[in-house]
């Protein structure tokens, strides 16, 4: 049986030294699927044991946060097989990543009826191309579009703000495709309150919000836990990160 911690300390020494982000998705995943499932589960459950606040641990944490990603990387059989060790072995906190729940709720991001008139007359090339602008006017009526191109652009316009952000991450009813661009953003997916409002929204994909929650507050996961907007297992997960916390001693 292999040594976890070594294991783990490695993984981490080789990421922590790759300047990209797919490289160290494609480091993880290597490791993940050259171990077999049950160590592969057990070095997860390892990292996420670590302190909320070990930088390592965390950069491993935000990698999972994209399972198509993990997924189509390891493969059918390494992610389903890493999934049933977890399960069978209680890694109750791994085996949720590897779920594929419905959202809580289901819908499309749209326009509310005053934006709709505004926007009613343009047609979805010129609302990209609009997306690209750096017009704050124009940057403020796409915030509700429910064309995932366009909110992508919108992310990666530089005259957007966080506030901005804050309204398409909040907005009900919502895309779970609009909703993950968000998460996974390279930029705005670290900024806390941009993370508490994708994981918070019930339109959000459950395996997104779980792995999101992981770096929240004990006040935030409070609140999680008893929000009954939520998917079920994502409050059970906010409920199991709170007892963990608990039983450490960790307050955050």
């Amino acid at each position: 049986m292999p040594d976890i911690e070594a294991l783990a300390a490695k993984l981490f020494n080789d990421i922590s030294g790759l300047p990209e982000e797919r490289m160290r998705l494609a480091l993880l995943c290597k490791t993940l699927s050259t171990l077999a499932p049950f160590d592969a589960a057990r070095l997860l459950d390892t990292i996420y044991n670590k302190d909320i606040e070990d930088k390592s641990a965390s950069i491993v944490r935000s990698l999972m946060v994209d399972d198509e990603a993990v997924h189509s990387q390891i493969g059918d059989g390494a992610y389903n097989s890493i999934y049933l060790a977890a399960l069978r072995g209680g890694l109750t906190r791994i085996s949720r990543l590897f779920t594929e729940f419905e959202p809580h709720k289901k819908g499309v991001s749209g326009y509310d009826e005053e934006e709709f008139i505004k926007m009613e007359h343009l047609t979805l090339g010129e609302r990209r191309a609009l997306s690209k602008s750096q017009l704050k006017k124009n940057i403020d009526m796409l915030l509700s579009d429910p064309d995932p191109i366009v909110i992508g652009n919108l992310l990666g316009n530089p005259r957007i703000t966080e506030r901005e952000i804050l309204k398409i991450a909040s907005k009900r009813p919502n895309s779970g495709r609009i909703l993950k661009l968000i998460a996974l953003h390279p930029k705005w997916s670290k900024r806390y309150e941009v993370a508490k409002a994708v994981a918070l929204n019930p339109y959000t994909l459950p395996r997104i919000s779980i792995a999101l929650i992981e770096k929240m507050l004990t006040q935030d996961l409070s609140a999680i836990s008893e929000d009954g907007t939520i998917h079920p297992e994502v409050r059970e997960s906010a409920k199991d990160l709170l007892l963990d916390r608990k039983k450490k001693g960790k307050i955050h």
